[in-house]
């Protein structure tokens, strides 16, 4: 009978489960097949897809696309005030041009510190599948290892992983915290 009770519970719990995901509402995602119509070839999330840094790297004012005190924050959950999280327009991984000098800054103080570790931790808003938003996330954290890389930091120095949309860092429903949730973040190790 203790059998019987514990299958009983297992599959009740199993079916909410899937029930709840099942509700859950995709605004725009590219890795969807329904929302790929219309959409050009260069806006979906291909396999090593990721692009080298130019060689020119712009370094004026940030593109607006962000709020300036966001792309200028210390990343403060790595413990160290000495990297700084760079930020990503929705449904992309491409490096923005405002993160460029952010990154730039980054890869200076690792190749100073060749002892040092980076864990790249690639983060998205809410918006998307589960599934979806953990390939973007790593896709994310690969760009910013890719640009890390071409700036002549050691790949010994770079691990990645990616949270998708389960680590947010603003919990509301609004433009302004999916931004800050679309991220690399840099823990030092």
């Amino acid at each position: 009978m203790d059998r019987r009770v514990i299958t009983l519970c297992l599959s009740l719990s199993l079916m909410l489960l899937i029930a709840g995901c099942s509700g859950k509402k995709v605004v725009s995602s590219s890795g969807d097949v329904a929302s790929q119509a219309g959409k050009t070839k260069s806006e979906e999330i291909q396999p090593d897809a990721i692009k080298t840094v130019p060689p020119e790297r712009s370094f004026d004012q940030p593109s607006g696309n962000a709020p300036s005190n966001l792309s200028l924050a210390p990343s403060t959950a790595s413990g160290s005030d000495a990297l700084v999280d760079v930020f990503f327009d929705y449904d992309r991984f491409q490096i923005r041009k405002d993160a460029m000098p952010v990154l730039d800054s980054n890869a200076r103080w690792l190749r100073a510190n060749g002892s040092k570790t980076v864990l790249i931790e690639g983060h998205c808003d809410e918006r998307g599948t589960i599934a979806y938003n953990l390939v973007l996330g790593e896709k994310r954290a690969r760009a910013a290892k890719k640009y890390f890389q071409d700036s002549g930091v050691q790949a010994s120095q770079l691990q990645i992983t990616s949270y998708g949309e389960t680590r947010p860092f603003c919990k509301q429903q609004n433009e302004d915290c999916y931004q800050q949730n679309r991220r690399a973040h840099f823990v030092t190790k």
